[in-house]
């Protein structure tokens, strides 16, 4: 291979750190890898302990090919992968027709249905970064009308391991974090509270799935104008502008008020909402602060029926549960009696037995902890 650049090398490094960070670069970086060696085709591949964790960025897909790695050529796949595994350490860069031994390569069914229609005549390749059954690889290949790779070709491979290791750490950790930014985002979407940041200028930055319902409510007194949060009466709008700036400034202000709220009617209050804003705290580690806003929402509606939720946490019968969920409303014993249609007096045993299995002994007590057990949670 004639020598390359250090202008090239470097370049293919920048962009394969950059491809790290940012999976839909990785593609493009591959492609510039493959370039730098002169290959037919390249792939960045991750193989990890179930199949739902492999992943591969290559250079000239055929889709068609692809899904055959996942479909009936898995098999071979992973035997092929088990026997380089077992004849070549981490981090020794290879070619495959030497480990493998080219007629056993170029007769096993994987390279005649899926390689060599790619014209994938020969690779020179690496393993790298294993933990446990979890390992990633690296293959540029060379096509028919093409020299094989020499050891030029394998000793810039070599020193390229460092910057390989590297990319794999920074995927693995990005990865960390996409998992929990999904279940985070899970957990949100489940609470019956709207959650909303904003930038600024109101621009909505993210929104759960209760605020985007709230939002799309053509009654509701909050609503979305060309991307962004507005209150549909003017002096509503004035009044959460005013909060959406106060909160800004307590960012940067610790004498100003963190969190402020507010009643947003609308027009005729059918949908009112309840509005608490705060600023949205960002970690050090991401640099500048940016100025963002959280506000959480809440319709003014009556909660959903409690029943089934206090059954399963106090051990209650339906009856009892009828009976706490009125008294959490509000109702006085006497009025729950009458709305159950039973006496007081069977009212009041039923009462004995709720304090009994919620170890309360007054009926302020019970209703204090009735209001506090119920989870605001999405009806699914």
């Amino acid at each position: 291979m004639p020598r390359q650049s250090l202008a090239a090398v470097t370049s293919a490094i920048d962009s394969l750190l950059a491809g790290a960070v940012d999976p839909q670069s990785m593609p493009a970086a591959i492609e510039q890898v493959r370039q730098l060696f002169d290959g037919s085709k390249a792939c960045l591949g991750h193989v990890g302990a179930v199949p739902e964790d492999h992943a591969a960025f290559a250079t000239h897909v055929d889709e068609a090919l692809q899904q055959r790695c996942f479909g009936d050529l898995a098999d071979d796949f992973m035997s092929m992968a088990g026997t380089v595994r077992s004849r070549v350490r981490p981090g020794q860069v290879y070619r495959d027709t030497e480990v493998l031994g080219v007629q056993e390569f170029r007769s096993s069914r994987l390279w005649r249905e899926w390689m060599q229609p790619q014209d994938m005549y020969g690779g020179l390749a690496c393993r790298f970064a294993e933990t446990g059954p979890s390992y990633y690889f690296f293959d540029v290949q060379r096509g028919r009308m093409q020299e094989a790779f020499d050891g030029a070709d394998a000793e810039l491979l070599q020193r390229m391991q460092p910057v390989l290791n590297r990319v794999a750490e920074i995927h693995r950790h990005v990865g960390r974090l996409q998992l929990q930014l999904d279940l985070a985002r899970g957990a949100l979407d489940t609470i019956a509270v709207g959650m909303v940041v904003v930038d600024a200028d109101m621009t909505i930055v993210y929104a759960n799935e209760e605020a985007d319902e709230i939002l799309s409510c053509p009654d509701s007194a909050l609503a979305l104008r060309q991307g962004r949060l507005f209150a549909r009466q003017p002096a509503e709008q004035r009044g959460l502008r005013g909060l959406i700036d106060a909160a800004l400034r307590s960012a940067a202000d610790a004498l100003e008020p963190v969190r402020s709220s507010m009643i947003l009617r609308g027009q005729d209050g059918s949908q009112a909402i309840s509005a608490c804003v705060m600023p949205a705290r960002r970690s050090a580690s991401l640099g500048q602060p940016q100025r963002q806003v959280m506000i959480a929402l809440r319709t003014l509606r009556a909660a959903a029926d409690p029943a089934c939720s206090l059954r399963q946490l106090f051990d209650l019968t339906d009856t009892e549960a009828r009976f706490a969920c009125a008294l959490a409303a509000g109702m006085s014993l006497a009025d729950a009696a009458d709305a159950q249609r039973v006496r007081i007096s069977t009212a009041r045993t039923h009462l004995a037995r709720i304090f009994q299995k919620t170890q309360t002994r007054q009926q302020s007590q019970l209703v204090s902890l009735l209001r506090s057990a119920m989870l605001p949670l999405r009806v699914r």
